[in-house]
């Protein structure tokens, strides 16, 4: 994004004192953050994405702004509305909800390794190394019907 510029290019510009103006733009329920340079306006921007960073509370910008020292800025309300309720990050339900399932597939796991070594002590060790290959053949079928 050639608008925009990162948490310490601003650092930068504010220690060589050359920031105009800070304007905090609302998008919805959400706002961004503009800083004006010269003739230069540019957007700071999130540190992986590369988007336009996005912050949920306008307190929390406040204080990211006073922070930099940073102890004034302009507010542009053009775009706000706070009945439109925005998600940042509607992936991470469905991120959580899959850690889950995969240490509760683990725990299962677990319980069957021991329910076999409780069940098994008396048994061979070739018989024990058996049942669990069968076992663990049946658990990993389950857990993708397409192994054979």
């Amino acid at each position: 994004m050639s608008d925009g510029i990162n948490h310490n290019a601003l650092k930068l510009l504010i220690e060589a004192g050359a920031v105009d103006t800070a304007t905090v733009i609302a998008n919805a329920d959400q706002w961004a953050l503009r800083i004006k340079f010269g003739d230069a306006e540019k957007t700071i921007l999130a540190k992986n994405s590369g988007k336009a960073r996005i912050w949920r509370k306008l307190d929390t910008l406040a204080k990211y702004l006073s922070g930099l020292g940073i102890n004034h800025f302009e507010t542009d309300l053009t775009n706000y509305d706070p009945s439109k309720k925005t998600l940042t990050r509607p992936d991470s339900a469905a991120i959580l909800k899959k850690t889950h399932e995969a240490h509760r597939s683990q725990q299962e796991k677990e319980e069957i390794q021991e329910a076999i070594i409780a069940i098994d002590k008396k048994a061979s060790p070739d018989k024990v190394k058996v049942n669990w290959e069968q076992r663990r053949a049946r658990i990993l079928k389950q857990e993708n019907p397409r192994v054979k």
